[in-house]
């Protein structure tokens, strides 16, 4: 009797179409109490495997930490969506679509459920519209502190 054969694939997560995906329109020191701002960012399965990926954490990775800065991670509110077209994030419409999280940064941050992208036929990809907002009932002290969101994700086989 001949042993069962044994197939292997690849396992790859991409971010913005990266390994590593810099948000250069989610970072700055514009946020004041009131304000948000928000954009698109597509998932995408490059592998040869079904996979599935959850958050795994949301941090403000400035490099400086003055007090603003820590003001300001402490008061912002991250929500992110799938579903939404991606010009409308990208233009700061209303959220809308299924809520995958809403809370604040931090390395617990996580969807409610793994979410699934599928490798075959062809590429699997998920656009997130991702909202970064200062509520605006938070102190003045978070006004001209810095941002860098930094989104970990993480990904297993199916």
């Amino acid at each position: 009797m001949d042993p069962p054969s044994l197939r292997t694939g690849s396992l790859a997560l991409l971010a913005g179409g990266e390994m590593e995906h810099q948000f250069a329109n989610l970072s700055g020191s514009e946020l004041i109490p009131g304000a948000f701002t928000q954009a698109s960012l597509v998932i995408s399965n490059a592998g040869t495997v079904d996979l599935s990926y959850q958050l795994d954490g949301a941090v403000n990775a400035t490099t400086s930490s003055t007090a603003a800065d820590r003001a300001l991670s402490s008061a912002l509110q991250l929500s992110i969506y799938t579903g939404m077209d991606q010009k409308a994030c990208d233009d700061d419409q209303p959220l809308s679509g299924e809520q995958l999280y809403t809370g604040s940064l931090g390395a617990s941050a996580s969807f409610a459920a793994p979410r699934v992208l599928r490798a075959e036929p062809a590429m699997a990809t998920e656009t997130l519209c991702v909202r970064v907002s200062v509520p605006s009932g938070a102190p003045e002290a978070a006004s001209g502190g810095k941002m860098a969101l930094e989104l970990g994700f993480a990904g297993q086989q199916r």
